[in-house]
């Protein structure tokens, strides 16, 4: 029996999610995994978030340079993926605690919000 890895909310992982298209983020980078675990446990899917490098600063980025890990760059809380783990392959490369993933988290739900005008909050 193959046993195999599931993503948890907080792991980053690297994954090559191509093909991808325009703006979407291309090639083998790191992902954080954003869903809750039930996902996971009644599917083969989880939601994630592109790590970029990018210098920009915007809303919907949270900043992992001062985290203490080997992952940097910014977690780009604009741009979800639904990902089918299984038909992909890929590496965990750390996972982030849960009190920053609260952070994380509390941005990522702004982008399902009801329209307002939001003031960007200090992380």
């Amino acid at each position: 029996m193959v046993s195999v890895v599931t993503p948890e909310q907080g792991d980053i992982i690297k994954i090559n999610l191509d093909p991808k298209k325009g703006h979407e983020q291309k090639g083998y980078r790191p992902y954080l995994c954003l869903s809750n675990k039930i996902i996971s446990q009644n599917s083969n899917v989880a939601v994630f978030a592109p790590l970029s490098n990018t210098t920009r600063d915007y809303p919907f980025y949270y900043s992992l340079d001062n985290l203490k890990l080997k992952s940097t760059g910014k977690v780009l809380l604009d741009q979800f993926v639904t990902v089918d783990y299984n038909a992909r392959s890929f590496s965990k490369v750390e996972t982030i605690d849960k009190a920053e993933m609260r952070k994380i988290l509390a941005i990522a739900k702004l982008v399902f919000e009801e329209n307002q005008t939001i003031d960007k909050p200090e992380w």
